[in-house]
């Protein structure tokens, strides 16, 4: 029992780092230890480092050195061909979205856009950034598309702490083409949903190069 536990420990621990970088919480190479997440978590060492492992192996996490574990920084060619598959799959998404949401779920988004909106008024940039993403992925969700949100789930696992840390450094609003999204959900229009969230991943794309180009690793 006390095995099982443990494993079921270890998966808790490493679903809950997941979602800590598809939101963004932990930004391009940002240190992480051991010591660090288990104190952070409240648990010991041993499960967060099997966790760890996992993230390692799903390169959502790299290993410069024995004691560095670090976020990685995207190359620019890594970032460009995330962006166009998102750019595919999110925006068939989208257009799907827009031909089977109804009432409640447009409540939901736009209710996610209006705490995105006062986020960013208040200057409360990881919430900002928190709730982008809740909004890309109750899209899908909208989309009533399981297979499609597993698959974005793994990228956004690698670009959640990219597009977090460029959208706080510029600070850029997030929610212009969110609100065209959902207007073309209120008006059956997918391929206007379709266009709207393809743009909205184009618009970002010199911003986070440059983002990118920023990093400056010691080796």
């Amino acid at each position: 029992m006390a095995e099982i536990s443990q494993v079921s420990l270890g998966d808790a621990i490493y679903d809950r780092v997941c979602q800590d970088l598809v939101e963004g919480k932990l930004r391009p190479n940002e240190k992480v230890t051991i010591r660090g997440l288990a104190e952070r978590l409240g648990t010991s060492s041993t499960p967060v480092r099997d966790a760890v492992q996992r993230l390692l192996r799903d390169e959502a996490l790299i290993q410069r050195s024995m004691r560095d574990v670090r976020v990685p920084v995207l190359t620019e060619a890594q970032y460009l061909e995330i962006a166009s598959i998102r750019r595919e799959l999110e925006g068939f998404a989208a257009g799907r979205a827009a031909e089977m949401v109804g009432p409640k779920e447009v409540r939901r988004l736009k209710k996610i856009v209006e705490r995105n909106e006062a986020a960013a008024v208040a200057g409360r940039w990881p919430q900002a950034v928190k709730y982008n993403q809740e909004f890309h992925f109750a899209l899908v969700e909208a989309a009533e598309m399981p297979i499609l949100l597993a698959i974005l789930s793994g990228l956004w696992l690698r670009m959640g702490p990219l597009i977090a840390g460029y959208y706080a450094r510029e600070q850029l609003g997030l929610v212009r083409h969110h609100q065209a999204i959902i207007a073309a959900c209120e008006n059956r229009d997918p391929a206007a949903a379709a266009a709207e969230m393809r743009a909205d991943i184009d618009d970002a794309k010199e911003g986070i190069i440059r983002y990118i180009q920023s990093f400056t690793i010691d080796e």
